[in-house]
C-alpha cells in the first residue's frame, strides 16, 4: 500500500487538478470529504468538467497557458492549499503546478497507471515514473535477507474496459462540444479534442479487427519460434516516457535503433517481436515503418508486428525483451524474462535488468536475479502501489475505513 496516502490524509485542503478520463477523481473527492478534507477542483476542459459532478470549490482555468504559474499560484495561496492531486506530473499544466507547489512549500501528489499490472495504481508524492523518490527509499531499506513482511492480500479490482471506452470517447466529445468555453486549453498530447475523438473511433475499429485475425497469426508463429525470439515493446507515441524520460524522444527513432542493431548482431535463426502498444492502437500503425526498416536490413523474414495479442504468454515463451521504459519491463521480470531498458526507467538496476549494450543482449541476455527481484517488487508496491483501478474498484480505500 503506497505509503504517500498516509501524508494526503494530514491535509486540510487539497486541489485536484486533471485526473484519469472519467469519474475517478470525483469519487477521489467524496472519499476525501469523508476523512474531513477540503476538496477544491479545477478544471481545464469540457470533459473535466462533465465527470466532476460538484458545484461546491469547482473552478474553471480559461487563460492561456503562460498564464498559468501566476494565476495558480495564486489561487493556491488565496484558497490556502496544502496539497495537490493530479494524474500524470508531466502534463504541462500539472509540471508549472508542481513548481509553484515546491516553491511555496506545498505537498504535491501524481497517480498514475500501475506500476505492477493487474490490479494496482500508482500514487507518490513529488513525482513518478523516473521522476519518482523510489530508488532512494530502496537504497535505504534493510538487505534482501531481512525483507519485510509479504503483501497483504490483493483483491480484484473489476477493471472495466468498456467503461474506458465510454469515459473517452465522452471526455473527448465534451471537450470538443465545449471548446469554445476553453479557448485556450493546450492538451497535453498536442491533439485537437476532434481529432482524439476520431483516433478513439480508429482505435475500437483496429481492435475488434485484431481480435478477429491476430490470435491464430499469433498462435501459429508460437508454434514454429517459442524460445526463439526477443520483444521489442513499442510504447505511446506521446506519452511521458518516450518525451521526457527517454534520449531520443520518438519512438520511430527506436524502431530504426533496435532493427538495426538487431540485424548487425542477433543470430540470424532468432526472431525480434515489435509489440504496439494497445492505447497507441488508434494513432499509430507502424506496418510500413517496421517493413522499411526490415527490407532495408535484409531481415525481413526474422521481424514479426502484433499488437493486441495476450502479453505474459507473449513473454513467457521469448528469450528477453527489449524496452524504452515501459512497466512491460517489470511484468517481463516477474515472469524472469531478461530485459534490456534503452531509456530512464526505476527498474532498470544492476540485479534485474541487462547492464551491457544491446549489441551484447542478442547474443547473451543474461539472468533476472529472482531474490532481488522479489524484494524490489515487495518495495515498489509498499512504497507507491494502491490496490485498485481508475475505471472499476478501489479496496485501498477500505484501509480507512476507520480512521
Amino acid at each position: 500500500m503506497s505509503k504517500h496516502v498516509d501524508k494526503l490524509l494530514l491535509s486540510n485542503k487539497v486541489l485536484l487538478l486533471q485526473g484519469p478520463m472519467g469519474d475517478f477523481f470525483y469519487r477521489l473527492s467524496k472519499w476525501l470529504n469523508s476523512k474531513n478534507i477540503e476538496c477544491y477542483k479545477i478544471n481545464f476542459n469540457g470533459g473535466d468538467r462533465f465527470f466532476y459532478k460538484s458545484e461546491t470549490n469547482v473552478y474553471d482555468y480559461k487563460g492561456r497557458l503562460d498564464d498559468y504559474s501566476v494565476w495558480i499560484e495564486a489561487f493556491l495561496i488565496e484558497h490556502d492549499i496544502d496539497s495537490i492531486v493530479c494524474f500524470g506530473d508531466c502534463r504541462k499544466y500539472h509540471n508549472f503546478s508542481k513548481i509553484i507547489a515546491k516553491k511555496n512549500n506545498i505537498n504535491f501528489f501524481a497517480f498514475e497507471e500501475g506500476y505492477i499490472r493487474p490490479n494496482y495504481i500508482t500514487f507518490e508524492q513529488d513525482g513518478v515514473n523516473f521522476f519518482s523518490n523510489f530508488l532512494t527509499h530502496l537504497d535505504n531499506t534493510k538487505a534482501v535477507e531481512k525483507h519485510r513482511d509479504s503483501i497483504s492480500e490483493i483483491r480484484d479490482v473489476k477493471n472495466s474496459y468498456s467503461k474506458v471506452v465510454k469515459s473517452v470517447i465522452t471526455y473527448y466529445l465534451f471537450g470538443v462540444l465545449f471548446r469554445f468555453q476553453y479557448p485556450h486549453y493546450e492538451h497535453h498530447r498536442g491533439i485537437r479534442p476532434i481529432k482524439e475523438l476520431g483516433c478513439g473511433i480508429l482505435s475500437g475499429f483496429r481492435g475488434v479487427k485484431n481480435k478477429l485475425f491476430e490470435k491464430n497469426k499469433f498462435d501459429h508463429f508460437l508454434q514454429q519460434h517459442s524460445k526463439k525470439y526477443f520483444i521489442f515493446a513499442l510504447q505511446v507515441h506521446n506519452d511521458s516516457q518516450i518525451k521526457t524520460h527517454s534520449d531520443l524522444k520518438c519512438v520511430e527513432k527506436y524502431i530504426a535503433l533496435v532493427l538495426e542493431n538487431f540485424s548487425y548482431h542477433a543470430d540470424p535463426s532468432v526472431h525480434l517481436v515489435l509489440k504496439h502498444h494497445p492505447m497507441d492502437r488508434g494513432y499509430r500503425n507502424y506496418s510500413k515503418l517496421i517493413n522499411q526498416y526490415a527490407k532495408q536490413f535484409q531481415i525481413e523474414g526474422q521481424v514479426h508486428y502484433f499488437c493486441d495479442i495476450h502479453l505474459p504468454t507473449l513473454l513467457k515463451h521469448s528469450l528477453g525483451l527489449v524496452t524504452v521504459n515501459s512497466t512491460t519491463g517489470i511484468q517481463a521480470l516477474f515472469h524472469h524474462i531478461p530485459v534490456k531498458v534503452l531509456g530512464n526507467a526505476l527498474y532498470d538496476l544492476p540485479k534485474l535488468t541487462n547492464q551491457y549494450a544491446l549489441s551484447k543482449f542478442w547474443k547473451n541476455p543474461g539472468k533476472v536475479d529472482s531474490n532481488y527481484f522479489s524484494y524490489f517488487r515487495r518495495e515498489l508496491i509498499s512504497y507507491s502501489q494502491l490496490n485498485g483501478s481508475f475505471y472499476g474498484i478501489s479496496p485501498w480505500t477500505e484501509a480507512y475505513i476507520k480512521n
